[in-house]
């Protein structure tokens, strides 16, 4: 019998030099860096695409309520407090219940809007040892938000507040939102033109009511935009005249790729507009108007 003999052979393995190693490295780097900002704004878009159709979801109930009730545009601020029948907005569900965050029959077109839609009730939250409040004719608010709630809501941003005015409560029951609103979903605040409160309680604009055919521009004519500070957007200066031409809006939040703020126009439609340095610079150079909407201009 013959005897088969099997030679082996040296393999030689070698290993990865430390300047192919770094040049593996360096190829990762790159293209993280590419990757990562383009992941990012993808992100950005896809939240700035979902605020979008809130506010087009907005522009719809602006319709709907004004088909309901004589062509009245929603009040951005109400309080209804001292009427006879002050409605549904914001009044005790269940009979009895309290308020979480501010007065019974005080608020703003989110809790108009929200009643107009019948969106709830979705939630409740305890707000005494023997009382629920349910939303049913009030929004979703900072103290809902507070609970870990997540639902849908068309009257805030999908993107989370960038740099909130940290007060004692959002606008129109505080100073801006609380320390722990920082990463709630950011406001939609709307235009102080359209607060209808008291004007001897509210802003000096507040007072009026308005409908669609005292709008001499809806498709330019603002009526809320992205905010930092609540639910309404207040005045920089008491003095609200035309020849005021460094009038601005406090709350105003760029929260979007490009430092671009989302605006909801009364026509319905939405804009995104960049920043400006005052409503004069906005209606002069931008085309977007806030104030003296009933006239063909505000500042001459």
């Amino acid at each position: 019998m013959s005897t088969i003999t099997r030679s082996s052979s040296t393999i030689n393995r070698r290993g990865m030099t430390i300047v192919e190693i770094l040049a593996v490295i360096g190829v990762i780097a790159v293209l993280l860096a590419i990757l990562v900002p383009a992941v990012s704004l993808a992100r950005r878009n896809a939240l700035w695409g979902t605020s979008q159709a809130n506010l087009r979801q907005v522009g719809q109930l602006l319709i709907l309520y004004a088909g309901d009730n004589r062509d009245a545009i929603v009040p951005t601020a109400f309080d209804y407090r001292a009427a006879i029948n002050p409605g549904k907005p914001r009044s005790a569900s269940p009979a009895g219940a309290v308020a979480p965050i501010g007065p019974l029959n005080y608020g703003t077109w989110t809790d108009i809007m929200w009643t107009t839609g019948k969106f709830g009730p979705i939630a409740s939250i305890q707000d005494a040892p023997a009382t629920t409040w349910d939303y049913r004719f009030d929004s979703p608010d900072a103290a809902l938000y507070a609970t870990g709630w997540d639902g849908t809501n068309p009257f805030r941003s999908t993107e989370v507040l960038l740099k909130p005015i940290i007060g004692t409560g959002p606008s129109p029951f505080g100073t801006g939102p609380t320390e722990e609103e920082k990463n709630d979903r950011g406001y939609f605040a709307g235009n102080p033109f359209f607060d209808a409160r008291p004007a001897t309680t509210a802003t000096p604009y507040a007072g009026k009511y308005w409908s669609l055919g005292q709008i001499k521009r809806p498709e330019a004519s603002m009526y809320c935009a992205d905010s930092s500070l609540g639910e309404i957007f207040e005045l920089n200066d008491s003095n609200v005249s035309p020849s005021n031409g460094t009038l601005d809006l406090v709350g105003v939040e760029w929260r979007y790729s490009g430092d671009n703020v989302l605006m909801l126009m009364l026509d319905g439609h939405v804009d995104t507009t960049g920043k400006w340095d005052s409503l004069y610079d906005l209606e002069k150079n931008l085309g977007v108007r806030v104030l003296g909407l009933d006239q063909k201009s505000y500042f001459q």
